[in-house]
């Protein structure tokens, strides 16, 4: 089953790399919307491999709402509940991108786009406890 949604945490890598790039670019606008579609890969990928589906809501909210339920493992559901909390400014900026950035003339400052790049990289590295 995890072959069949490989392809998932492939694309939110590939995401990840044109953020940074735009980071280069100084086209922070382009970063936050590859950054808020990475970290949405990525938690779609984990629930996936949770559920064998995954929503098709965008919300990083939500997404993160269903894995905590739907994770048996009790420590990861609080460090999760924990990280959400932590970066819920974050998470909301990144929810916005993904309609700002594409339909409105709206710029992220540099130091917001690096604690999205900062968010992404706990993310990733909180959601691989539920990989194995």
């Amino acid at each position: 089953m995890k072959e069949e949604f490989e392809f998932m945490k492939e694309k939110a890598t590939d995401f990840y790399r044109y953020a940074l790039l735009a980071i280069k670019d100084k086209k922070y606008y382009i970063s936050a919307l590859h950054f808020e579609q990475s970290a949405q890969l990525y938690l779609k990928y984990t629930l996936a491999l949770l559920l064998g589906d995954f929503p098709k809501t965008h919300s990083l909210n939500k997404l993160l709402n269903l894995i905590i339920k739907s994770t048996k493992n009790k420590k990861i559901s609080k460090n999760l509940e924990k990280f959400k909390e932590k970066w819920q400014e974050i998470i909301f900026d990144l929810e916005e991108a993904y309609f700002t950035s594409r339909y409105f003339p709206v710029e992220f400052p540099r130091d917001k786009i690096l604690k999205m790049q900062k968010f992404v990289d706990e993310l990733r590295k909180n959601l691989k406890t539920l990989w194995t």
